[in-house]
């Protein structure tokens, strides 16, 4: 099991390393917002600019980081199902959803 403070340091390596790495410096992690799931937990971040200005336009497409429990990658939550839907889907093996399978309503 990772622990908030592992699952914090884990989604600011992959932001600043990763998707984020020519911004790295301005990569704000806001572990206040870490959310723990069965599957592992999600942890937001925001950008400088952002934080600075209020400018939509600054503000990271995606700002929620994924780090499982069983310690495989950390990456980006989709846009689209909703965090918690994403991370009870991943919990329960629903996802990737089966072509044609909606869990609308669910």
């Amino acid at each position: 099991m990772v622990t908030k403070d592992e699952a914090v340091a884990a989604a600011a390596h992959f932001v600043k390393t990763g998707p984020y790495q020519e911004q790295a410096d301005s990569v704000v992690m806001l572990p206040d917002t870490a959310v723990e799931f069965t599957y592992g937990w999600t942890v937001c971040f925001d950008l400088k600019e952002h934080i600075e200005t209020g400018d939509f336009t600054k503000k990271p497409f995606s700002p929620v980081v994924v780090v499982p429990h069983d310690g495989t990658a950390a990456h980006m939550a989709p846009t689209f199902p909703a965090t918690e839907q994403y991370m009870e889907m991943r919990a329960s093996g629903d996802w990737p959803p089966t072509k044609g399978h909606s869990r609308a309503g669910a």
